[in-house]
C-alpha cells in the first residue's frame, strides 16, 4: 500500500496495537473481571424499569456478538492468531463474513463487551470500560491494516475500498451463507471457550447484579438451585474440551 500513514500518532497507535495484540487473550478477560469486581453493579441511571430494558438489550447484544463470531468461524475463518506474538497472515481472506466486514471477529468481541457493560448497568462500565475496549481494537486493527497493506498491496487496497472496517454490509448475507456448508465442528473446536465465557459470564453477572446469592435473601437450597445452571455450563465446557482434544467430530 503506497499511501500508508506514517504520522507519529499513527505509529504510536500501531505500537499500542502491537502490545495489545500480543496480550489480548489474557489481558482482556482479566481487565474485565477486575473492573467487574471493583465496580458495583447498579440499575442504569438508578431507574429499575430503564435498567430492565438495558439489561435485556445487553444480553441480546452479547449473544449477537457470539453469533457473529460463530458465523465467521463456521463459514470462512481467517487465522489471525499471529505468529510469535505478532501480526501475521499468509493469505488475504475476503470470503464468508469477511466479504461483509473486514473485522467480524473483533466486531463480535465489541458486541459482547458492549452487551456485558449494558447488563452490568454501572456508568463506569459503559462510560469507561467499553470505550477502552473500542480504543484497543482500533489500535489492533490499525496495526493489522498496516501489515496487510505491506503484505498484499493493491489486493488489500481494493478490499479496503469495497468492505467496511467494522459495520457490516447486510446486502448479500443470505447468498453468502448459501455458498457454504456451515462447519459446526470448527465452531465447537475453536469457539467453545468464548461461548462458555459469554453465557456463563452473563449468568453470573445477573446473579451478582440482583443479589440473588445473598444468604439474607435466599435459603441455602435456593442458592444451590441458582448454581445448577452454572454447573451445567461448566459440564458443557468440559465435554466440548474433551470432544476437541479427542477429535471426536473429526479433524478441522
Amino acid at each position: 500500500m503506497s499511501d500508508l500513514p506514517t504520522s507519529p500518532l499513527h505509529r504510536l497507535l500501531c505500537a499500542i496495537g502491537n502490545f495489545f495484540f500480543r496480550w489480548r487473550n489474557t489481558l482482556f478477560p482479566v481487565l474485565f473481571v477486575a473492573m467487574a469486581l471493583v465496580v458495583r453493579p447498579a440499575h442504569l441511571f438508578q431507574n429499575p424499569r430503564l435498567d430492565a430494558v438495558a439489561t435485556l438489550a445487553g444480553v441480546l447484544v452479547a449473544l449477537a456478538g457470539q453469533i457473529v463470531r460463530g458465523a465467521t468461524i463456521g463459514l470462512a475463518y481467517i487465522k489471525r492468531g499471529g505468529k510469535e506474538g505478532r501480526v501475521y497472515a499468509d493469505s488475504l481472506v475476503h470470503t464468508g463474513v469477511y466479504a461483509h466486514t473486514r473485522n467480524p471477529m473483533y466486531l463480535g468481541n465489541l458486541l459482547i463487551a458492549a452487551g456485558l457493560c449494558l447488563t452490568f448497568g454501572s456508568p463506569w462500565m459503559y462510560g469507561v470500560v467499553f470505550p477502552f475496549f473500542w480504543f484497543v481494537y482500533i489500535c489492533i486493527v490499525l496495526t493489522e491494516e498496516r501489515y496487510l497493506g505491506k503484505q498484499f498491496g493493491k489486493d488489500f487496497e481494493e478490499y479496503v475500498r469495497t468492505v467496511p472496517r467494522f459495520w457490516p454490509i447486510v446486502k448479500g448475507l443470505r447468498a453468502t451463507f448459501s455458498q457454504y456448508d456451515f462447519d459446526w465442528a470448527k465452531v465447537l473446536y475453536k469457539e467453545y471457550g468464548t461461548i462458555f465465557g459469554t453465557v456463563a459470564g452473563l449468568y453470573v453477572l445477573l446473579l451478582l447484579k440482583y443479589d440473588l446469592l445473598r444468604v439474607s435473601a435466599h435459603s441455602h437450597r435456593q442458592q444451590a438451585e441458582l448454581a445448577l445452571p452454572l454447573l451445567a455450563f461448566i459440564a458443557a465446557y468440559a465435554i466440548a474440551r474433551v470432544i476437541k482434544k479427542k477429535r471426536l467430530l473429526g479433524p478441522v
